[in-house]
């Protein structure tokens, strides 16, 4: 029927080509989605958890972390007038 050679090759070549595609989503650099961050000034009022709500369809938790993060900050303290960056959604 089929040639053992062939099936052998065959099988070879799609090992190669896994590799290859397991190398290349392991290297690839994340996504951003080409979006650089925005700016935010603090409201009087304002939290970094009714920021993360109104600026986020996702989990708010994610959002005030990603914040956090962004930003530098230790705490979820902030005050009016402060410029914060928000992550690109």
């Amino acid at each position: 029927m089929f040639d053992i050679r062939i099936l052998r090759s065959a099988g070879l070549l799609l090992a190669i080509l896994a590799l290859v595609l397991v190398i290349g989503l392991r290297t690839a650099p994340a996504s951003q989605g080409g979006q650089e961050p925005q700016s935010y000034i603090v409201q009087p009022g304002d939290s970094l958890w009714s920021i993360a709500t109104a600026t986020s369809t996702g989990d708010p938790r994610d959002r005030v972390g990603q914040i956090e993060e962004l930003n530098g900050l230790a705490g979820s303290t902030i005050q009016a007038g402060q410029t914060l960056l928000l992550p690109a959604s």
